[in-house]
């Protein structure tokens, strides 16, 4: 539990507690672990691996809104009574699980407020990343949405190598056109404007990118 952000320097007591109530889940790549508008009564946090949460459209296209890295907590529906999720859930690759009761969870809530912070702080941050979601897809090139979601990837699952930093996520053009919801062909003919710029390379199936330049590549005019 120790990995966990939202258990970071919370009580003693808190961790006694939750270890009687916790379980271990595994999840193979690409197994779903809930739909949208599935009743969903308990609390997921990543101990290994990486989650996708996306939604279906009208279309019946996949739009994939985080993929969320270890360490992290998955569902933030479990105040609402209705407990029905806004998104679905799968394994972006095999992943371990700590698995608890949401009414079970609330209660330690309840008795430590260092908890409770640490719970705030999480939904706050997944506001924060959905109003710039938001905002990167108001008028903005596809080129440029491409620089600001290759960057935060690179932010979360970066590895230095040399002047450049490694996605070290199994990502495809597919699936890459999936998290901003455009065709295929489309994030294809944005991703060669930044080879083209010389901020992106593939090899090996692997993209590399040269965070910073993104960065400001996305906030040029």
């Amino acid at each position: 539990m120790n990995n966990i952000e939202v258990f970071k320097n919370i009580k003693e007591e808190s961790k006694v507690n939750l270890e009687k109530i916790i379980i271990t889940r595994k999840l193979s790549k690409k197994e779903i672990l809930f739909y949208e508008r599935d009743i969903v009564d308990k609390i997921y946090f990543i101990k290994e691996g990486k989650i996708s949460l996306f939604k279906i459209n009208e279309s019946g296209e996949r739009k994939i809104i985080f993929i969320l890295p270890k360490g992290q907590m998955i569902n933030d529906i479990f105040i609402d009574e209705n407990k029905s999720s806004a998104v679905s859930c799968e394994a972006f690759e095999k992943s371990t699980l700590l698995e608890c009761n949401s009414k079970d969870f609330m209660n330690i809530m309840e008795n430590d407020f260092t908890l409770t912070k640490n719970v705030l702080n999480h939904l706050q941050n997944i506001n924060r990343r959905l109003y710039r979601q938001l905002k990167n897809s108001i008028s903005i090139r596809m080129d440029k949405k491409l620089a600001a979601k290759l960057y935060r990837m690179g932010r979360e699952f970066g590895v230095e190598k040399d002047e450049w930093t490694l996605i070290n996520a199994n990502l495809t053009i597919t699936y890459i056109a999936d998290m901003l919801g455009c065709k295929r062909e489309t994030l294809s003919r944005s991703m060669k404007v930044l080879k083209d710029e010389n901020l992106v390379k593939i090899e090996n199936k692997k993209v590399y990118i040269k965070r910073d330049e993104l960065s400001s590549y996305f906030k040029s005019t």
